[in-house]
């Protein structure tokens, strides 16, 4: 009786363990775009800056492989939504697959072709477009944002970075709250990777971030893609 109790510990034990250990698929990257049909996941690019320029997969967020904050950067992501990595042909892209699975995403494919093998299959594909908000690059102290937000009513912190796809999908959200409530709401608008210090003092996981101030206070913080009455309806 105690050995079959040990034998049934052993078995729930290795089953627990592999219940948490996160699902690495290698998937060709054509097959990929035949079952390209969701919004709700990550297309992440690690390719450097100088192989983006001659085009990248429309929506994906870009980390640069060699950038010495790769793996900080990747933390920043939805970790609950399916992540798809691709690079030229495949080579970094399963070294980012491994190397991520010790983050705690769940899904996790690698892309096998690159987009060597997106772009001559004639897949349809994007270039870069110069950033619409200008004042993203610019560098903030916390004295700076706490003046900020004690000389407005109403202010609006966006944090983002220029590599995150959620961040540029928000970007023309941002510009039309600026335009409609330019009279009483003041949009600060931050960099994250020019103003590092912002990740401890929001304690932020995922990006981007909103974060609502009514007359000095918080009201309301928001991670990730949100529609233009998220923000419209709290004022």
């Amino acid at each position: 009786m105690i050995r079959k109790i040990l034998i049934i510990c052993v078995l729930l034990f290795f089953a627990c363990a592999n219940s948490h250990k996160p699902k690495l698929t290698n998937i060709d990257i054509l097959e990929f775009y035949d079952n390209l049909d969701s919004n709700d996941i990550i297309i992440l690019d690690v390719r450097t800056s100088q192989e983006r320029a001659s085009g990248y997969i429309n929506n994906s967020t870009h980390i640069d492989y060699y950038d010495d904050l790769f793996l900080e950067k990747v933390n920043l992501l939805n970790k609950e939504t399916p992540i798809y990595i691709y690079c030229k042909i495949g080579g970094r892209s399963i070294k980012v697959a491994k190397k991520i699975s010790e983050l705690g995403f769940k899904n996790i494919y690698n892309l096998e072709g690159g987009f060597l093998k997106w772009s001559t299959n004639n897949l349809p594909f994007e270039f870069e477009s110069e950033m619409k908000l200008d004042n993203l690059p610019q560098k903030y102290s916390k004295a700076h944002i706490d003046s900020l937000i004690s000389l407005n009513n109403n202010t609006l912190i966006y944090i983002s970075t220029k590599w995150c796809a959620p961040c540029r999908e928000m970007n023309p959200i941002v510009e039309s709250l600026e335009d409609e409530f330019s009279d009483h709401l003041k949009i600060i608008n931050i960099d994250l990777d020019n103003n590092n210090f912002i990740k401890e003092m929001y304690k932020i996981s995922t990006i981007p971030l909103f974060v609502l101030y009514r007359n000095d206070k918080e009201i309301w913080r928001k991670n990730g893609i949100i529609a233009f009455s998220d923000v419209a309806d709290k004022l």
